[in-house]
């Protein structure tokens, strides 16, 4: 089997809230999605998509994705879609970084090897836990009222579990944590994502004024290095995202003991 054809399209996917808001003032009114189609000369077809959270979120962008895939993409006709480890080192010798670039093709790929051993990806990837998976549902950067006033407006659409986006000043963040966690049921669970949003002096401020608070911090500073002190400063579970994207990274974060739970994106570690 060849890769034969790969296409790209630009997908735009509005939000029904009108916008995204999260720290330093960054918002979106629209994902900008690029979907591939990897199309092979045995007539199977593989879909993968990307959808950076604008530019300012990741060290990535939508035009970036589209002007990426069409640099590589030329380098993987005529390769077996099914050797993914063949695949992968091919992108990666023809482009240094810009995983999210990559991660779109790799899906294509991995969706092309599932539909060759009439299998689903969730299966090659070693099987299914459970027959479903609670989502969490982020809520917007807005007032605290506001705020808490989309808890019940979520759960009525059926989540338990509420992102709060954060990272603006300690003040008024304290003030949104409180609101929405006076909103949430005793089952409920709550994280506060401050998206790199605070210093390391405030992050540990916020996190002394916390102690009565059930909720989990995350990704509240830049540099890892800021985040694993904070870590060390509080009681509070933490997570780790932004500076969680490639395994090295990961197996570092575990060794320190720098985070209880990790937020991966498949773009940003390139599939």
């Amino acid at each position: 089997m060849k890769i034969q054809r790969i296409r790209a399209y630009q997908v735009d996917l509005p939000l029904h809230e009108g916008s995204y808001k999260w720290s330093g003032g960054n918002f979106v009114n629209v994902f900008d999605s690029t979907v591939v189609e990897m199309q092979t000369d045995e007539g199977i077809t593989g879909y993968g998509e990307v959808c950076p959270l604008g530019p300012a979120y990741l060290p990535a962008y939508a035009a970036g994705a589209r002007t990426g895939i069409a640099t590589l993409a030329p380098q993987l006709l005529g390769l077996d879609p099914t050797e993914l480890a063949v695949i992968n080192d091919k992108m990666d010798r023809s482009m240094r970084g810009h995983p999210y670039v990559k991660s779109a093709l790799d899906v294509a790929c991995w969706d092309i090897l599932g539909k060759t051993c009439n299998q689903p990806v969730v299966t090659l990837l070693g099987g299914r836990f459970g027959k479903d998976y609670p989502l969490y549902r982020a809520i917007s950067q807005d007032t605290p009222q506001a705020m808490a006033g989309m808890v019940s407006k979520y759960r009525g659409e059926g989540y338990t579990k509420f992102q709060l986006k954060v990272g603006g000043p300690p003040e008024i963040d304290l003030q949104r944590i409180r609101a929405v966690r006076n909103a949430l049921h005793d089952n409920e669970i709550f994280i506060a994502d401050a998206n790199t949003g605070w210093t390391q002096h405030e992050a540990m401020r916020v996190a002394d004024q916390l102690e009565d608070v059930d909720v989990y911090l995350e990704q509240p500073c830049v540099l890892y290095e800021q985040c694993l002190a904070v870590r060390e400063h509080t009681s509070k579970p933490f997570i780790l995202d932004e500076v969680i994207d490639n395994l090295a990274a990961v197996i570092r974060a575990i060794h320190d003991r720098a985070m209880d739970v990790v937020n991966l994106k498949i773009s940003k570690v390139g599939g």
